[in-house]
């Protein structure tokens, strides 16, 4: 229902590139028929290709974080609406 209302379509997943997002990118656009209520391409939002650092901040830096999140979602956003939503840096 969230693809129907919002025409866009982000996957976020703590998995490596490939993983479980690939995964649930196929049954969505494809099984499911997803890809007619589109508006742009699909995107995922996936942790870096290596291992995470062994340190208290090692998810941080190879996972997907808050700031990640926002940054990916306004892209979307102003991809949309560059007037409403002016480009970051």
């Amino acid at each position: 229902k969230s693809l129907q209302k919002t025409n866009r379509l982000l996957i976020i997943d703590e998995d490596v590139p490939g993983g479980c997002s690939a995964y649930l990118m196929q049954e969505i656009v494809e099984k499911q028929g997803g890809y007619q209520y589109l508006d742009s391409a699909p995107q995922t939002l996936t942790a870096k290709a290596h291992r995470p650092a062994y340190a208290t901040d090692g998810d941080y830096f190879s996972k997907p974080n808050a700031e990640d999140i926002f940054e990916k979602v306004y892209a979307i956003m102003h991809e949309v609406n560059p007037n409403s939503y002016p480009a970051l840096r």
